[in-house]
């Protein structure tokens, strides 16, 4: 089906979420030209090209991309099953997207986290008894209070449409740096001295990669403004808990306690919970590193 040859989408009415926000945003990415109907009413349905998070059905051919009917829509792999936002990414959402691995790499990282709030599923390790602020709070928190008036969700809408737009721009233009600085740390890994860690002599994203694939317990690297850090590898991807914390005794000690501690000059910081600390060159974090080992 050819998203450019389509006038108009349909959507529910009143609240809105993520899922049908996010599925009107992909589209809109790749036709800016459609119009967005809001209705629960059959007739007005009826009159779109796509229904999305409405109607009762959903088939690829008639334009329906439904999941709340009985049984709803399908389920991934992994058993995740999709909503709204999901049934049009898989459909269509490679039209945005410079390559499979980018593809891929959005649907993993956004796309699933909102199907899966959406239908109820947990997200995330909960270790904490707070809720965890996630993308489908930013676009609720778009919908009208309460007690406002006039309570417009149309125009609401629309302008949760363009945070989720902005977004998934970012998301794609992310992945794909993340795509292209593969190569820095495979080469990174391949020329490790020890096992226990990694010098990347650019900052590239690096966490998916080590994680996965070594067991290193350090990475060190240069900041965006100079100096370098060393920082402990997590023992999963999005986990604070780490597979070698830093030294106890430096946690969180101004840069002159620090320095008095470690005997390394320049030691800039380290953060009280362990994971990552700095120092003004190369050098400081090299030795604060074979503190660390010990």
């Amino acid at each position: 089906m050819d998203i450019h040859s389509i006038k108009s989408i349909a959507v529910h009415d009143g609240t809105f979420h993520a899922d049908d926000v996010f599925a009107a945003a992909i589209l809109l990415m790749i036709n800016q030209s459609i119009s967005v109907l809001r209705s629960r009413d059959p007739q007005i349905l009826a009159t779109a090209d796509f229904r999305i998070d409405v109607g009762g059905k959903h088939c690829i051919s008639t334009g329906d991309f439904d999941h709340h009917m009985a049984g709803g829509a399908g389920k991934r792999s992994n058993g995740i099953p999709y909503a709204a936002c999901g049934l049009i990414w898989k459909q269509f959402g490679r039209q945005i997207v410079p390559s499979d691995h980018v593809f891929d790499h959005i649907e993993r990282k956004l796309i699933q986290t909102v199907d899966a709030i959406d239908c109820g599923y947990s997200v995330g390790e909960e270790t904490l008894s707070y809720n965890h602020y996630n993308i489908t709070d930013a676009i609720d928190a778009h919908n009208p209070a309460w007690n406002e008036n006039p309570q417009n969700y149309d125009s609401a809408f629309m302008r949760a449409v363009s945070f989720a737009q902005t977004t998934l721009k970012n998301e794609i233009r992310l992945s794909t740096a993340f795509e292209e600085g593969k190569s820095f740390v495979y080469d990174a890994i391949e020329n490790a001295q020890d096992p226990r860690y990694i010098v990347l002599e650019k900052y590239c994203p690096w966490q998916d990669i080590v994680v996965r694939e070594t067991e290193a317990l350090y990475v060190l690297f240069p900041s965006a403004t100079g100096d370098w850090r060393i920082r402990a590898v997590p023992e999963r991807i999005g986990s604070f808990n780490v597979r070698k914390s830093l030294p106890k005794v430096w946690g969180g000690k101004t840069p002159e306690e620090l320095a008095a501690i470690t005997g390394i000059a320049d030691a800039g910081f380290c953060h009280q919970s362990l994971f990552i600390a700095g120092a003004a060159s190369k050098e400081g974090v090299e030795k604060m590193l074979e503190l660390a080992l010990k």
